[in-house]
């Protein structure tokens, strides 16, 4: 399967189901950074790619793939607002 620019082989993906089983109380970032640090996807300068994780993650959760834990808070309109200036 392709996500957000990266293959994730079938093992990957149990590798990333067992992970976030086995870690129930973990928030989508705190999951994203572990799966990071798990695949060895990084950036060229070093920093995680856990943005691009959380995208792939829920993307996967929309494929039925994984099961993510729900949002710890709300999206709100006026975030995005304040994001995009």
């Amino acid at each position: 399967m392709r996500y957000c620019g990266r293959n994730f082989s079938a093992a990957e993906l149990a590798d990333i189901q067992r992970l976030i089983a086995s870690n129930p109380e973990d928030s989508r970032a705190a999951l994203s950074r572990r799966v990071c640090e798990l695949l060895h996807w990084y950036w060229q300068d070093g920093r995680l790619k856990d943005m691009s994780c959380r995208v792939a993650m829920l993307r996967m959760q929309d494929d039925g793939l994984v099961k993510l834990p729900p949002p710890r808070q709300a999206v709100t309109k006026h975030y995005f607002i304040q994001f995009l200036r």
